[in-house]
């Protein structure tokens, strides 16, 4: 299965880092959409495009003052092989040390966009809308998955601002 990992950005100067952190195997893509002059949207109008050109199995979402950690890509495909078809949630820690996902629990503030490894599905998918801090849950709160088909795993794969 391959990935199409989708990257809106405003052109910041740690760009290059995060397109270092994306690891790939064949079939993956790196979709970058640039928010100039930003919008103030926070990347939901790049990822809603991006998302229409999508051609990976699944979908994931960095940020390009962001970055995955060592090993992800295997992390991931481990989760897809095991959880076929379903969304999967993994946890990521902010400069603080703080992690995100806390409880098993689809809630404002336990989640944000770049745990997220769903399936290109697009009648399942619900667009990017919202603020900075509710956009992540509005995405995942209304797609067509439920609550508890969601796959909640415990590995780190992305760093924050760091």
């Amino acid at each position: 299965m391959n990935i199409s990992f989708i990257l809106p950005t405003k052109g910041r100067d740690t760009l290059g880092r995060t397109l270092r952190s994306i690891e790939t195997m064949p079939g993956d893509e790196i979709l970058i959409e640039v928010d100039y002059p930003p919008s103030g949207k926070w990347g939901n109008d790049q990822r809603n495009t991006a998302i229409k050109r999508a051609t990976g199995d699944y979908l994931a979402f960095i940020d390009d003052d962001d970055w995955y950690v060592k090993g992800h890509r295997k992390i991931m495909e481990k989760a897809m092989r095991e959880n076929p078809g379903k969304p999967n949630f993994f946890k990521m820690q902010s400069p603080d040390g703080k992690v995100l996902w806390k409880e098993k629990k689809l809630v404002p503030g336990n989640i944000g966009g770049l745990m997220i490894l769903v399936p290109n599905m697009s009648k399942m998918l619900h667009h990017w809308q919202g603020g900075r801090n509710m956009a992540d849950f509005i995405f995942a709160d209304k797609w067509g998955w439920f609550e508890d088909e969601i796959i909640w795993r415990d590995e780190i794969i992305v760093m924050l601002n760091h």
